[in-house]
């Protein structure tokens, strides 16, 4: 079966298309904090304004901001584009863990 790699995100933002910043560990972690959350109780609100923290975060643009997030994206697709964002995330971080060396066959 092969290995097929999630597609690099995009906003459009002023007409043009925005992709995400190379990932960084802050990234990763605000991430992996926020999905491992419980967020039973958390009013709507408030989620919806983690995913779009999140998504600010993870472009790291100056362009991609709350408003132009929330102007791009319907309601119905913030929470959608976060974990599609996720998972884009988890490819590139598992993508370069892979190219590291092994201890066990020297290989570097």
């Amino acid at each position: 079966m092969e290995d097929v790699q999630p597609i690099n995100p995009q906003l459009i933002i002023g007409g043009k298309k925005v992709s995400p910043a190379s990932p960084k560990m802050r990234v990763w972690r605000e991430f992996l904090a926020f999905f491992d959350q419980d967020k039973g109780q958390m009013p709507i609100d408030d989620f919806l304004d983690a995913h779009v923290r999140l998504i600010v975060l993870a472009f790291g643009k100056p362009e991609v901001t709350k408003d132009a997030v929330e102007d791009a994206l319907g309601i119905c697709e913030v929470v959608p584009f976060t974990r599609e964002l996720f998972r884009w995330l988890q490819s590139q971080t598992f993508a370069k863990l892979v190219k590291l060396p092994n201890d066990q066959t020297g290989t570097e």
